[in-house]
């Protein structure tokens, strides 16, 4: 077994038994991977690579985007729709500039809301440990979405 199939038989493995909220973290870390990719191929010159992993990262992105319950999800589900119209928006500009500055900024802000999501997803939290979380998530959404 190559170490692509190993990795994608334990993401399998994991979103099986994932709740929630660990579906979410696991759509940041691909989203994360594809724009590492990027950059990677971004030092090495390799345009169609570059390009193919951005596609990669679109369609994570877009994943992510389908996912929110605009309906029911309130100030962080609005706050989330911002931020994923503001990546798409500098994952565009930094391949068109060519940028890898611009996509490690990217990187960046997708950890912080990861380590969000992270701590809504501990298990045995109590329910207003759940909300401040929930409070937090929305505050780091809103926070960069400006």
């Amino acid at each position: 077994m190559t170490r692509n199939q190993t990795e994608l038989t334990y993401l399998r493995a994991e979103v099986r038994n994932a709740s929630p909220a660990r579906l979410v973290i696991v759509l940041y870390d691909l989203l994360i991977g594809a724009l590492t990719d990027a950059i990677d191929a971004l030092d090495r010159n390799d345009v169609e690579e570059r390009s193919r992993n951005l596609k990669r990262a679109f369609l994570v992105l877009e994943q992510m985007e389908a996912s929110l319950d605009m309906s029911s999800g309130g100030d962080a589900a609005r706050n989330l729709a911002r931020f994923y119209a503001v990546l798409r928006s500098n994952i565009m500009a930094a391949h068109a500039q060519g940028s890898r500055a611009l996509l490690e900024k990217q990187i960046q802000l997708l950890f912080q809301v990861r380590e969000a999501w992270a701590k809504v997803d501990k298990p045995n939290s109590i329910s207003s440990t759940q909300q401040e979380n929930g409070a937090e998530l929305a505050h780091s959404a809103a926070s960069w979405s400006a």
